[in-house]
């Protein structure tokens, strides 16, 4: 299947096969940018089957905007039709566009619209929620000020909240703290919105903003087999989400695409995040985010791990599981009525993608530098 589909360049340096890096959109005649997919997948990917989102749909399709700090959202998207807000470019202009795809691939993970076609089961996990997008960056590999990244976005998180963000997905890391990022978080945070930001850097010993910011959802990496890697992250994770070999969308064209990026789990966090907030609209972030990890797949520990956190996003038990201590008022509304979050069998082709999940989580997480070097090497292949 990956040697007919054009896959992303990541800001983290995970390349599958691609083009050369793309050159900033403004400089570049619109046949440099990420070229349409027009390939459409009729199989369902392991990271979509390990989240279930559509075991929540009955309740929630997750109806609140998401903003998207990125690369900027193209409205052109198929799946997006009808989704995607003008958003903002902080350069000037909407962010409804993006020539680089990362902005538009992490929307599709949170917002894609189930197609009309039985055979193409592609879904994002809150496939009614709105996307606003903010565009930082048109080529993140490029960028060389990581302070200057950082003051942007500050300004991205900050558009998103004005523009009605009730959850703020952020795929842009940048490795230095800034006063100005600290405060846009804490803006978010005054108004009760979720942010989301990715624990992993490309280089040991670097720091992550936002996500080392407190407050903010640390996403840790997940590959088929368990954590991407030994931890090269910036920050401690919160959650854990899938990021290898995911399929999502180009920001044209019929199609779908595979990429791998550590920034990329970010979209099912999100989210979830959306699926909570659409079905518990009293909650407050921090609420919200309790929920997140109390519904997680969680080790046998009730002690955040290194490399997953609270454990993997699980979106439906996220929105059916009843929290040891609720919040007065914010008791689960009186239709509640769903089955017991019980992780289904997927077959012994797919059982280790639910290895975060009961008794062989303590497993995965014993045997994480096995799995670190697996990665590894399939990432050289």
């Amino acid at each position: 299947m990956r040697k007919t589909l054009a896959v992303l360049v990541t800001a983290c340096g995970l390349v599958l096969t691609a083009p050369a890096a793309l050159p900033r959109a403004a400089a570049q005649p619109a046949g440099q940018c990420t070229p349409p997919s027009t390939t459409a997948i009729t199989e369902t990917s392991w990271a979509q089957q390990r989240m279930s989102a559509d075991r929540a749909w009955p309740l929630t399709k997750g109806d609140v905007i998401v903003g998207v700090v990125d690369t900027g959202v193209s409205a052109e998207a198929p799946v997006l039709d009808g989704a995607v807000l003008p958003g903002t470019d902080l350069s000037g202009g909407t962010g409804d566009g993006d020539c680089f795809g990362r902005g538009t691939f992490i929307a599709s993970l949170i917002a894609a619209r189930p197609s009309s076609d039985p055979d193409v089961p592609f879904a994002g996990v809150a496939p009614e929620a709105r996307v606003f997008p903010v565009r930082v960056s048109d080529d993140p590999p490029k960028i060389q000020d990581h302070a200057g990244l950082a003051v942007d976005i500050g300004e991205g998180i900050k558009a998103a909240v004005d523009g009605g963000a009730r959850v703020v997905a952020v795929g842009l890391v940048a490795t230095l703290d800034m006063p100005e990022l600290r405060a846009a978080v804490a803006y978010a945070q005054q108004r009760d919105v979720v942010v989301v930001g990715a624990a992993a850097v490309p280089k040991k010993g670097q720091l992550a903003f936002p996500a080392r910011i407190p407050g903010v959802v640390a996403v840790a990496p997940l590959g088929q087999e368990g954590p991407v890697s030994q931890p090269t992250y910036g920050a401690d994770p919160t959650l854990a989400a899938p990021a290898e070999d995911l399929i999502g969308v180009a920001p044209q064209g019929e199609g779908h695409r595979v990429a791998s990026g550590d920034e990329l789990a970010v979209g099912y966090v999100a989210g979830a995040a959306a699926l909570v907030r659409s079905y518990y609209p009293a909650l407050s972030a921090a609420e919200v985010v309790d929920r997140l990890r109390e519904g997680a797949d969680q080790p046998s520990t009730a002690l955040p791990n290194e490399l997953i956190g609270y454990g993997v996003v699980n979106p439906f038990s996220s929105v059916t599981t009843i929290p040891n201590t609720e919040a007065p008022g914010t008791a689960p509304p009186e239709n509640l009525s769903v089955p017991k979050p019980v992780t289904p069998d997927p077959g012994p082709a797919n059982r280790a993608l639910w290895l975060a999940g009961g008794i062989t989580a303590a497993a995965l997480l014993l045997a994480g530098p096995t799995i670190a070097a697996a990665a590894r090497r399939r990432r050289a292949e």
